[in-house]
């Protein structure tokens, strides 16, 4: 998130004698922008665990019995015993014996444990919405129901191998999925496995083997991604080309997990998928590696990320001219990485030509058979290798799926094509903050609204709760993360009443992540700073999660809550300037611990804004004008650089009272005139305000009384109203 200025602030409505700035200035707020360690949050992961055990009823029902395969059933008559009836005789059943009694029970328990399973994951995502108590407990009972049934199944022991290694992965999935019960889950992933190798089901085995590094991954992250590498090298030796694409992309993820994306290691698993795709002309496998680790360096941002991004941007674009290469969802991922790459480079428009092709094609691809409107699942083709073992089949479809044409299929889970949309009008609303005035109104608002209403109707999937959770938890976040943006606009604008309305929003959707919280916090104080509620402002500014780390590191590893602390440190330094809160000491502090870290920041914004707040406050000692100049050149080339409205009203009216106030001549009425149209195309009422007080003060100087008077009329009306806007 890089900063955008906020207009001054008052405690009461300036007079039109005061032609200087405001005593107490205004909040800085934030340009909108995506936060830093979210491209989209929402990235490829690997199919959810069931995938590594698809549910029974997909497959045709192996045949169960009693007695040992290709032993024949003897069939056993009885006599039947009639009672003397005056009326019509009754027949009753025929007893069967009691093991074939036991065995006609496990193709029902199967089934009712299907159908509870079934039941619960349809009302999953309204579960994980709602998380009511009720709805929660329903849920459990549907699971305990599930997992009971499939319990006894197992323990008869009369099952045929192969259903008896699908049993076993669906119990150890809903344990994994659904509770805490992990040891019990690689017990019988071990029990599974033992049967696999007896019987040489290779697939199956490996299905067993994925879902074990996931169940690993849940107990200690860190050493999964050591003890998955025995099975890629497996894989590798044996040709199992496929299953090597699998564990790789279940690694990629691992790391993902973590936080780590882009460290060596990282980076070199995702390279080695590439190398084998591009070996076996898997084009589609290739361009997925590829955008991962464009989106890793997007995450972390070290060191030459832009270029590395780049790099992996132009790979894509050249591979995608076979047509193998394309699929929805990669198309789509590729745009969103180009677009949130050029909005960190504040090149914005240059950004607005990406978000054009973005939504042309989501557009395009609206009524694609290949990307459902409710499905996040995304298929990469994969070559077949001849005269090699098929380790592919219906047992693996969720993780490996059958195809034709000497074609397979690897399952990953992403976006969703609301999901898609959504982020493209985040996106967008935030390209138009950037072209928008006061004349075009707030279509930004209306575009982040947008998204919400999108994010609203996104219709439940059948999945796990925990997934379901997840989900709901990216929705929210992405939700709260737009109403955190609707508020930032309305502060812009003076409009403390929408920003309330977005506070209460937030409030009430329970933000899921520590940034959001700080987010939400630094919309806190300046919607206090905005209302002139000073005190409550500076508690804000000066609560621990957002102090400067004076090494200007990142804090806790986020540029995101790196850059809040800096605003809310040079808002604290706007804010001493109210006689009121005046405190030279702690300014000076300040100021010190604030001027190694934005004068030579990355963010031209933080730098702009930086120079704003040295070039409008007063100090002790008094800033040489050669040190003011420096300053003002720096915030005007700093808002014309990155064409942002609100920095360069603040920089022209700036600079008007600071170096032409009581100037008699031309170029001083030229400078007033300059800041009031600025003003005016900004839409911040009280930045409007101060410019026609100074306008009207330069026209004075010239004798122009009239032009004096309607200038200062204006500034006494847009002072009231923003005046009366503060009352909320």
């Amino acid at each position: 998130m890089s900063p955008s200025v906020q207009q001054p602030v008052t405690s009461k409505a300036p007079t039109p004698a005061n032609h200087a700035l405001p005593n107490t200035l205004p909040p800085i707020t934030m340009s909108p922008q995506l936060p830093v360690a979210r491209p989209p949050q929402q990235a490829i992961k690997p199919e959810r665990p069931e995938a590594n055990s698809p549910k029974l009823s997909q497959i045709p029902a192996a045949p169960v019995s009693a007695a040992p395969r290709g032993t024949p059933v003897k069939k056993i008559s009885t006599k039947e015993n009639r009672r003397p009836s005056s009326g019509h005789a009754v027949a009753k059943s025929p007893v069967t014996p009691g093991s074939s009694s036991h065995t006609e029970t496990l193709p029902l328990l199967i089934a009712v444990a299907e159908e509870c399973l079934e039941k619960a994951d349809a009302a999953a995502r309204i579960t994980a919405k709602s998380m009511s108590a009720s709805d929660v407990e329903e849920h459990h009972k549907l699971v305990a129901t599930a997992l009971g049934c499939l319990d006894v199944a197992l323990r008869s022991n009369k099952l045929f191998p192969r259903l008896e290694v699908r049993l076993c992965l669906r119990y150890a999935h809903v344990l994994v999925e659904e509770t805490n019960n992990i040891m019990d889950a690689e017990t019988t992933i071990t029990r599974a496995l033992g049967v696999c190798e007896k019987h040489n089901m290779v697939g199956l085995k490996y299905c067993a083997y994925y879902l074990l590094m996931k169940t690993l991954y849940q107990r200690v992250p860190k050493a999964a991604t050591t003890f998955i590498d025995m099975h890629i090298n497996n894989c590798g030796v044996r040709k199992h080309v496929p299953w090597l694409y699998a564990f790789r992309f279940l690694k990629a993820s691992f790391y993902f997990g973590l936080g780590t994306p882009a460290d060596q290691a990282s980076i070199d698993n995702l390279r080695r998928i590439a190398g084998v795709a591009n070996q076996r002309k898997d084009y589609a496998i290739l361009v997925m590696a590829v955008l991962l680790e464009g989106f890793a360096h997007l995450r972390s941002q070290k060191d030459d990320w832009v270029t590395k991004v780049q790099m992996c941007i132009a790979q894509v674009s050249k591979l995608q001219m076979e047509n193998s290469a394309h699929t929805p969802q990669t198309d789509v991922l590729q745009l969103l990485l180009d677009l949130a790459c050029s909005l960190h480079q504040k090149t914005h428009q240059i950004s607005a030509q990406k978000l054009t092709a973005l939504l042309q094609k989501l557009e395009e691809l609206n009524d694609s058979p290949d990307w459902g409107e409710q499905s996040g699942e995304m298929l990469l083709p994969i070559n077949r290798m001849p005269n090699t073992l098929q380790t592919v089949s219906e047992d693996t479809r969720a993780v490996l799926r059958l195809g034709n044409d000497e074609i397979d299929y690897l399952v990953l889970s992403t976006l969703g094509k609301h999901e898609a949309w959504a982020l493209a009008w985040v996106f967008n609303g935030i390209v138009a903050h950037y072209q928008s005035s006061a004349s075009t109104g707030p279509k930004s608002s209306n575009m982040w609204t947008e998204a919400v209403r999108i994010l609203d109707k996104i219709s439940p999937l059948p999945q796990a709760l925990p997934e379901a959770v997840k989900h709901a938890d990216w929705a929210r976040e992405l939700l709260c993360y737009s109403h955190v943006l609707i508020g930032l606009e309305a502060a812009t604008l003076s409009d403390w009443a929408r920003v309330k309305q977005s506070l209460d929003a937030i409030r009430a959707s329970q933000p899921p992540t520590t940034s959001l919280d700080s987010l939400t916090s630094y919309l806190e104080g300046v919607f206090y700073q905005g209302a002139a509620k000073l005190d409550k402002a500076l508690e804000v500014w000066k609560d621990q999660k957002f102090e400067v780390e004076p090494s200007g590191a990142l804090k806790n590893g986020s540029h995101l809550e790196t850059e809040l602390s800096i605003l809310a440190a040079l808002n604290r330094v706007w804010i001493l300037q109210d006689n009121s809160c005046r405190d030279e000491a702690e300014i000076a502090e300040l100021v010190d611990l604030l001027r190694p870290i934005c004068e030579d920041n990355p963010d031209i914004e933080i730098r702009t804004a930086y120079n704003l707040v040295m070039a409008a406050c007063s100090f002790q000692p008094a800033l040489t004008l050669p040190q003011l100049k420096r300053h003002i050149q720096g915030c005007m080339q700093g808002a014309q650089t990155i064409n942002n409205t609100q920095y360069l009203s603040m920089a022209l009216n700036i600079m008007r009272n600071k170096l032409f106030e009581n100037v008699v001549g031309e170029q001083a009425l030229k400078s007033a005139k300059a800041g009031a149209t600025q003003a005016k195309k900004s839409g911040n009422l009280l930045w409007m305000s101060v410019a026609d007080g100074m306008l009207a003060q330069s026209y004075e100087m010239q004798g122009q009384i009239n032009e004096a008077r309607m200038a200062r009329r204006s500034g006494v009306r847009l002072a009231n109203e923003a005046y009366e806007r503060t009352h909320v």
